[in-house]
């Protein structure tokens, strides 16, 4: 995850950076853009190429679930968008004026910082710690209370995000006359189930007896 903020951070520069030089270059009137044919074939050849595969790439990658090959569905998907603006900037430079490449490179660039600024906000949730949905701690809540009719009571049940995972902590009641070994043995074994599902990346289950006092077990200091 830090490695995202890393990354956006250094394609936010490079962005800038290419804003700034093509504004220079638009001032300065260097913008002289000239192709030959066989060049211009070999730019249209190569970029609609490697947009076609960034293309089915993505679409294969969008049949998955899992959150990691999902990222890069949204990777080859802003590599097709920045490879068809950049190809229609070269044209319309080689046809209309030189000054379109420039134009067509600060484009690219306010799409890079955009599309990089939003993934950084997306994972911000994560870095925090925010809570899960409802929907989904009554998921785990429901699955808890099912796992083991010994179990008398959910005390507490918490999910908060741990990069693109979660953290789950609960808290169960158990018989205060059961066994050690067994209520170590229910325990361990839900703790168990919860990893199993592939949002958790871990989990904690913590026994009790009773569930009058407060979850946090806080105490008041003078």
């Amino acid at each position: 995850m830090q490695g995202i903020l890393v990354f956006a951070s250094v394609m936010a520069t490079l962005g800038l950076q290419i804003i700034l030089e093509s504004v220079r270059t638009l001032l300065s009137d260097e913008s002289d853009f000239d192709l030959t044919k066989e060049q211009e074939r070999w730019i249209i050849g190569i970029m609609l190429s490697v947009t076609l595969v960034k293309l089915v790439l993505m679409i294969y990658c969008r049949s998955f679930t899992n959150e990691i090959v999902k990222a890069y569905a949204q990777d080859h998907f802003f590599d097709v968008i920045t490879n068809t603006i950049g190809l229609v900037a070269a044209l319309l430079a080689n046809y209309l004026g030189g000054w379109m490449d420039p134009v067509g490179a600060i484009v690219l660039a306010l799409y890079t910082i955009r599309t990089w600024s939003m993934t950084v906000l997306e994972n911000v949730n994560s870095l925090v710690g925010k809570s899960a949905t409802p929907d989904y701690l009554q998921k785990l809540t429901y699955l808890c209370w099912n796992h083991h009719k010994a179990i008398r009571h959910i005390d507490t049940v918490r999910a908060y995000t741990f990069g693109s995972h979660y953290f789950v902590e609960v808290d169960i009641v158990l018989p205060s006359s059961m066994p050690l070994q067994e209520a170590h043995d229910i325990g361990e074994s839900l703790q168990e189930k919860l990893e199993l599902l592939p949002e958790i990346e871990r989990a904690f289950v913590h026994l009790d007896y009773e569930y009058t006092h407060k979850p946090e077990h806080a105490q008041s200091h003078s």
